[in-house]
């Protein structure tokens, strides 16, 4: 327990009083000797899930962030085939990026592990408004994503659905 106290703490997202969690969150870190005063409460409860595809495509979930805007960064992502099984599973630190950057990398080493592994009929789904309308329209506007979308582009007959 001491060793996970120590790691929490070490991580600086629980600093007490400047996090946002809920009252049951904040007790059960009181459990531990953390004591963290909720700033918000949440009222609605909603359901997320995987939901999969037809037979034969897999679905490729990713996302990339930065803590700030250009700053430390990173992404990850998750291939399940038709019936919910995990093909493969990968996360990666980008070093200093922008959220852009991050959230491109991601999909591009998604896409590259799929070519990797001959995988066809890829539906893919991420977050990001702005990549999704760039792989929509197939166009790269953005000089500091070339060698990404070079990547990405390269993979593009693999994916039947863009997903937001």
């Amino acid at each position: 327990m001491r060793h996970v106290t120590q790691w929490l703490r070490s991580t600086h997202s629980l600093v007490p009083n400047k996090t946002k969690c809920s009252r049951s969150v904040c007790e059960a870190f009181g459990l531990w000797g953390l004591h963290i005063i909720p700033t918000q409460t949440w009222t609605t409860i909603r359901s997320v899930r995987w939901t999969p595809r037809g037979l034969g495509s897999g679905k490729l979930n990713v996302d990339g962030a930065s803590q700030g805007n250009p700053g430390p960064s990173g992404g990850g992502g998750i291939l399940r085939d038709s019936t919910g099984c995990i093909l493969f599973a990968f996360s990666n630190f980008y070093n200093i990026r922008t959220n852009t950057e991050a959230e491109a990398m991601a999909i591009r080493d998604g896409l590259l592990l799929c070519e990797e592994q001959n995988i066809t009929n890829i539906v893919l789904e991420f977050d990001s408004k702005v990549l999704v309308d760039m792989l929509r329209a197939d166009s790269c506007p953005h000089w500091r994503l070339k060698n990404i979308w070079a990547d990405i582009m390269r993979c593009r007959g693999r994916i039947t659905t863009i997903t937001h």
